[in-house]
């Protein structure tokens, strides 16, 4: 492959992650975009099942180690399932994880009616699932536990960037353009950022970085 495609991840990869994108014989640059920040907040005992947005909202929770007592006997749900695995890791039961929020808000809506829901998120997101519950009388009380700080900077061109989050495509495009460039997104919330900014968008089968990594693949085999 040649050495003259370039790749940038918008966010700082695992050293496994990294060497697969490497193994393919081109150019990987990676940058943080964006930078988590876990906020204090005020957790009250009570009836709720819980709900996890992300693997941030899951690391700013158990960053301190009283919560992993607290909430260990409470039902959780979640998007994603890194992030099942992840509070599974801190000793939560997982009794359901959906690809995003839209498939976690039908599944809710469907099966789980009269629970009420705390749900642990970050201060800059979308209202998707608090709109869909809301929308059928199911109660739901956000909860920020961790805010998101653009770290914007400009890089050169790049043949394929990749992008985990909206707020990293906000970031991405303060200083750069993606004209030339083929974007690979981890879902399609990612993706609706980036409409009419890049040449071409592609979305992962599954919101991981592996799957993610693996469409890196299948393009550098068509790519002259």
């Amino acid at each position: 492959m040649s050495s003259a495609i370039r790749i940038l991840s918008t966010k700082v990869l695992s050293q496994i992650q990294k060497n697969k994108i490497v193994g393919f014989g081109c150019n990987y640059v990676e940058r943080n975009f964006i930078e988590i920040e876990a906020i204090s907040f005020n957790y009250t005992e009570d009836k709720h099942t819980l709900l996890f947005s992300s693997q941030n909202a899951v690391k700013s929770v158990f960053k301190n180690q009283n919560y992993k007592m607290i909430l260990s006997d409470k039902k959780c749900y979640c998007v994603g399932e890194k992030t099942k695995n992840l509070l599974s890791e801190n000793g939560q039961k997982v009794a359901n994880f959906e690809e995003n929020s839209s498939k976690l808000a039908d599944f809710i809506v469907k099966n789980a009616q009269n629970e009420r829901f705390l749900f642990f998120c970050g201060k800059e997101r979308r209202i998707d699932l608090e709109d869909q519950l809301s929308a059928h009388k199911i109660q739901i009380k956000p909860l920020e536990v961790y805010q998101t700080f653009l770290k914007p900077k400009t890089v050169g061109a790049f043949d394929f960037v990749l992008f985990y989050s909206p707020t990293g495509v906000r970031s991405f495009l303060q200083n750069n353009s993606l004209k030339q460039t083929t974007s690979i997104c981890i879902g399609t919330t990612t993706a609706e950022a980036l409409k009419n900014n890049s040449r071409k968008i592609i979305i992962a089968s599954k919101p991981t970085i592996e799957h993610m990594i693996f469409q890196i693949k299948k393009q550098l085999q068509h790519h002259d």
